[in-house]
C-alpha cells in the first residue's frame, strides 16, 4: 500500500508539472494582476477538485461517465465563460492600473473553480485514471478515493502556487516597462482564449 501511494504521488506530481490549462491559467493571471491573484487563483483550482474528488467518493463521477453530455455541458460553458474573460483582459495594463481594475479575491478564485471544473483532462482523471490506484477488493472504496484525491490536491496546489510566484516576480518587473507590460497582458489574455479553445475543441 505504501508503494502504491508513493506511486500515486510521483504520478501527480508529473501531472501538475505537465503543461496544461492550470499552469497556464494562474502563471497569466499572476502577470497579469500579481502573485496574490494568481495564488486566489490556484485557491479556486483546488477549490475544484475537492468537488471532482468528492463526486468520485459518493460514485458520481461515474454517472458523467454514462452520460457524457453532461460533462459536455459543463466543459463547454467553461470555455465560453474562458473566452469572455480573455475578451475582458484584452487590452488591460499590468501594474498599478490593472490591479486597480482586478476582481476580488473571491472573483480570482471563481475564476480559478470553473476553469477546473471544466478541464477535460482533470474530469477524466477523476473517472478513469484515480480508480486504478485503489487496491483491488478495497472495502471502503469512498475513503480511499478521498484519500487519493487529497494527496493529488496537494500536490497540485504546490505547483500551481508556485507559477503563482514566478509569475508576480514577472508582474513585479513589467511594471517598470508600460509598453512591454501592455504586450505581455494582451500574451495571457491570448493564453487564457487559448485554454478556452482548448476545452471547447476537446468537447467536439
Amino acid at each position: 500500500m505504501t508503494r502504491r501511494l508513493f506511486a500515486f504521488a510521483g504520478v501527480s506530481l508529473l501531472l501538475a508539472l505537465a503543461p496544461g490549462p492550470d499552469n497556464c491559467f494562474v502563471l497569466a493571471q499572476a502577470a497579469a494582476f500579481g502573485a496574490w491573484a494568481g495564488l486566489w487563483v490556484t485557491a479556486g483550482l483546488v477549490g475544484g477538485l475537492c468537488v471532482h474528488i468528492s463526486l468520485a467518493a459518493l460514485g458520481l463521477a461515474a454517472v458523467l461517465e454514462r452520460w457524457p453530455r453532461a460533462a459536455d455541458l459543463i466543459a463547454t460553458l467553461g470555455a465560453f465563460y474562458l473566452l469572455w474573460m480573455a475578451w475582458g483582459m484584452w487590452g488591460s495594463a499590468i501594474g498599478a492600473g490593472a490591479r486597480a481594475e482586478a476582481l476580488t479575491p473571491a472573483g480570482f478564485w471563481l475564476r480559478g473553480v470553473i476553469l477546473n471544473l471544466s478541464n477535460p483532462k482533470v474530469i477524466l482523471f477523476f473517472m478513469a485514471f484515480l480508480p486504478r490506484f485503489l487496491p483491488e477488493g478495497c472495502r471502503r472504496r469512498a475513503l480511499g478515493l478521498l484519500g487519493l484525491g487529497a494527496l493529488f490536491a496537494v500536490c497540485a496546489a504546490a505547483v500551481m502556487a508556485a507559477f503563482a510566484l514566478a509569475g508576480g516576480s514577472l508582474a513585479a518587473l513589467l511594471s517598470q516597462s508600460p509598453a512591454l507590460a501592455m504586450g505581455v497582458s494582451r500574451a495571457a489574455a491570448l493564453a487564457v482564449a487559448a485554454i478556452g479553445l482548448w476545452i471547447l475543441l476537446k468537447r467536439l
